[in-house]
């Protein structure tokens, strides 16, 4: 037994009036009418399909429209930046720079704190001090100036004071950060 959808599908001409051959694929009405359909045979819808051109008969401005609609699948859509959401996703994300920002100032203070250590000088001192301080341990502990006993025991020593002095004076000459 034959359903009622299975009828229609045999009992069907060709949609074309110079074809009397059974229509059992769809094609849509019109533009307009997507889901109303014309049935042809194998034949006619292959020339129907070749000749269907969805949009014709539009615009500049209406045929932008629809691009721009086939963009997000025809679904309604915001402009970037106009929804909350975007704001609160920054918030958040500026929550954890900030944190990220905090936690290096500390690394680095405690690396420029070293530093000082490192050469004897306190925090408050003057490029010029820096310079006379480093070259005067620099002199000192120079691998040149070491005899083998002393360079086996201080060999780390000169990269020590040379990478402490290169902090100090970079501190010192860079512009603070705001």
């Amino acid at each position: 037994m034959l359903h009622t959808n299975q009828k229609e599908k045999q009992e069907r001409i060709c949609s074309n009036p110079k074809c009397n051959e059974l229509g059992l694929y769809p094609a849509p009405k019109s533009r307009d009418q997507l889901r109303e359909y014309l049935y042809f045979c194998i034949n006619c819808i292959r020339d129907f399909n070749k000749s269907w051109n969805y949009f014709e008969g539009l615009n500049e401005q209406e045929l932008e429209f629809e691009i721009r609609k086939s963009v997000t699948w025809d679904r309604p859509s915001w402009k970037f930046g106009t929804k909350n959401i975007n704001y609160d996703f920054e918030k958040a994300f500026n929550k954890f720079e900030n944190k990220k920002n905090i936690k290096n100032k500390k690394i680095s203070n405690k690396t420029l704190e070293n530093a000082f250590r490192i050469l004897g000088l306190c925090p408050n001192t003057n490029i010029k001090e820096v310079k006379t301080k480093y070259k005067l341990l620099a002199k000192k502990w120079h691998p040149d100036v070491q005899d083998e006993n002393q360079l086996k025991n201080n060999r780390d020593k000169f990269i020590d004071i040379t990478n402490a002095y290169k902090i100090i004076l970079e501190s010192l000459t860079k512009p603070a950060k705001t």
